[in-house]
């Protein structure tokens, strides 16, 4: 048991993201570079993980999806956060669409409400390291335009393995307001680190 407890309070984990602009010429522009916020819903996640006896099946609890929203602020980054401040609907992503959205529940401080996910293609989700993971989200020239982008969240796909499926939210950044336009396409690059 002592081993557990020491293995617990060495985990730490921590991220990074940046918003970066693609202009249809190729150049890159970073909007934003920074750490963000662990949320409690990752830890809810590992711990379901490694108490899970069953199949073996890790899927639920693979960090899968995102939100992006528009409605972030500094009240926002803090790990007891569940989720975004205002995420956008399946319909404000725009058509046609560089990823996948689906519609399931958000399961928030008990509570579970119907929401708008994007889903992360496995081909833009590597192990950087033995310690590291990056998602790379791809939000294209056709993607949320006319939107002022604000925040953006993490979500596992479904740790209490509900029947309907429910996803916590493990990583949260809000950053400063970001108006969308067909003119350039978005990159957002976030290492996690344990």
């Amino acid at each position: 048991m002592e081993h557990l407890l020491n293995y617990s309070s060495d985990l730490k984990p921590s991220g990074h993201l940046e918003v970066i602009k693609i202009f249809p010429d190729g150049t890159e522009e970073v909007h934003f570079s920074d750490s963000n916020v662990i949320c409690s819903g990752l830890g809810l996640t590992l711990l379901q993980a490694f108490s899970n006896s069953g199949t073996g099946d890790i899927s639920p609890y693979q960090i899968t999806y995102f939100q992006l929203g528009v409605s972030g602020t500094s009240g926002l980054q803090v790990s007891s956060n569940g989720a975004l401040g205002s995420p956008i609907a399946s319909g404000d992503y725009g058509a046609p669409l560089s990823f996948e959205i689906d519609n399931h529940d958000l399961l928030n401080e008990g509570s579970t409400t119907a929401q708008c996910f994007g889903i992360i293609p496995w081909a833009y989700i590597k192990k950087v390291s033995a310690t590291r993971v990056q998602y790379q989200i791809f939000a294209d020239e056709n993607t949320c335009n006319s939107l002022d982008l604000t925040e953006i969240g993490l979500f596992s796909k479904n740790p209490l393995q509900t029947a309907d499926e429910g996803s916590t939210l493990c990583a949260y950044r809000y950053f400063p307001a970001l108006s969308k336009t067909s003119a350039f396409s978005l990159l957002f690059r976030w290492t996690i680190e344990f």
